[in-house]
């Protein structure tokens, strides 16, 4: 493997002018500006706007980088222009072998060419000659499957075959850097799994560099080890993909559940009865034992921090947490009668009581918390909180294997494996 990158980005910057540009006026439109505004000499007022703001990066040959990010945060532009689609207004770039881009849909077909033209078409942009086209047009066909629809315009293809198509011809046309943008949302989710494990063997395999862009978080660390996050068009962080996802969900704090992204303050929560105590003060989620959050990876370990106060006058007291959901109130239950609390020697006022669940095993969606403190003796109801937490859960490639769990896989992710021996035949 060459020790040259394949993608080198030097301060690289785009400005777009926000304003009147590429619009024209008439003549009585200009001059009555100018009648209105003599001093600016009638030009219109334009602000730019910088979509990408001094980033530098390398990519090595046979390396799969992500890039991720909020709308709007330049990763369509910079894929653009990599691939030479629009020119940089400060620094350069320089790539190490012919590009294979995947943008939008069907970027570079001709509507009025057929789908097979369109094939001998990129594969002569991308260089290749008409021998090595028709050496790989089988492979290209069988993945697409759209061999029906070979010799229809693609202007009639819905965007579903369109996406099918390019991705098949820039996929096996072998270049030898491959840029992708979030197009591969368009297909079913079957063709999603296939492209993403055609780009792992492109990679693995074949040794070719890979540039994904998607808002996907699951297909990003199915398929690249590291990742760029970019925030207002300026690299934040590069590095392991998992490290990235956390700062970009960082990003995304909810509003209106207490000081902090994940901190709940109970003090002032409703109570259902009159006569209860108020021992629960504060609850903080903490996903992996991090930062605050309430956004929670399906897998990942969450600790739940419980702030009570006067506890230490109820020693035997059970303590209950409750997670429920919007169709279901108990999903399940722990509580301190199912184990007992490891307590400290010394008991005082304030205390915090923390919950460790080793694997989120919750399924992507949103669920709740609710708090419960009894006697001992299970007759009397010493405080109660409903909904004192709320928090997502989002999905995750806990498989490593591309699969994304949703809502029609159930509510929980069980544990399990596969095997197959050899039947026990009788006699």
């Amino acid at each position: 493997m060459s020790s040259e990158p394949a993608i080198s980005v030097h301060n690289l910057s785009k400005v777009f002018k926000l304003g009147l540009s590429g619009r024209r006026e008439s003549l009585v439109r200009i001059l009555e500006r100018r009648l209105r505004h003599p001093i600016r000499g009638g030009a219109e007022q334009r602000v730019e706007f910088r979509a990408l703001d001094d980033i530098s990066f390398d990519v090595a040959p046979g390396e799969v980088v992500g890039v991720i990010g909020k709308n709007g945060a330049g990763k369509s532009t910079l894929l653009k222009i990599l691939s030479r689609i629009t020119p940089p207004s400060a620094g350069y770039v320089e790539m190490a072998g012919h590009v294979g881009s995947l943008l939008e849909v069907g970027t570079g077909f001709h509507p009025e060419l057929t789908g097979i033209e369109n094939v001998y078409l990129n594969g002569t942009i991308l260089g290749m000659s008409k021998q090595a086209i028709n050496s790989r047009l089988d492979e290209i066909i069988a993945f697409a499957e759209v061999d029906k629809f070979l010799e229809t315009p693609v202007k009639r293809y819905s965007s579903g075959m369109r996406v099918r198509l390019a991705f098949a011809v820039a996929a096996h046309l072998e270049p030898e850097i491959l840029i992708i943008d979030e197009v591969l949302s368009v297909g079913d989710a079957g063709f999603q799994s296939k492209c993403l494990d055609k780009m792992q063997s492109v990679a693995s395999e074949d040794g070719r560099t890979v540039l994904y862009v998607s808002h996907n978080l699951v297909s990003v660390e199915y398929l690249c080890p590291r990742s760029m996050l970019l925030i207002d068009g300026r690299v934040d962080f590069d590095g392991p993909t998992a490290e990235t996802v956390v700062r970009h969900l960082a990003t995304f704090p909810q509003a209106g559940r207490g000081s902090a992204n994940g901190v709940f303050d109970l003090s002032v929560a409703e109570r259902s009865g009159t006569s209860l105590d108020t021992v629960f003060q504060r609850l903080e989620l903490k996903p992996s034992a991090g930062a605050t959050s309430e956004t929670v990876r399906i897998g990942e370990p969450l600790q739940i921090g419980i702030e009570v106060d006067g506890l230490d006058q109820s020693p035997g007291a059970v303590v209950e947490v409750t997670f429920g959901s919007a169709t279901s109130q108990c999903l399940f239950r722990v509580s301190t009668h199912m184990k007992r609390l490891a307590s400290a020697q010394d008991r005082c006022s304030r205390e915090t009581i923390l919950l460790t669940l080793p694997s989120m095993p919750l399924t992507p969606g949103e669920y709740h918390i609710d708090l419960m403190i009894k006697d001992s003796d299970q007759r009397g109801m010493i405080d109660l909180v409903h909904h004192a937490a709320e928090f997502q859960v989002i999905p995750v490639d806990v498989l490593r294997t591309g699969f994304v769990y949703s809502a029609h896989d159930g509510q929980f992710m069980v544990p399990f494996d596969w095997e197959i021996r050899p039947a026990q035949t009788a006699g």
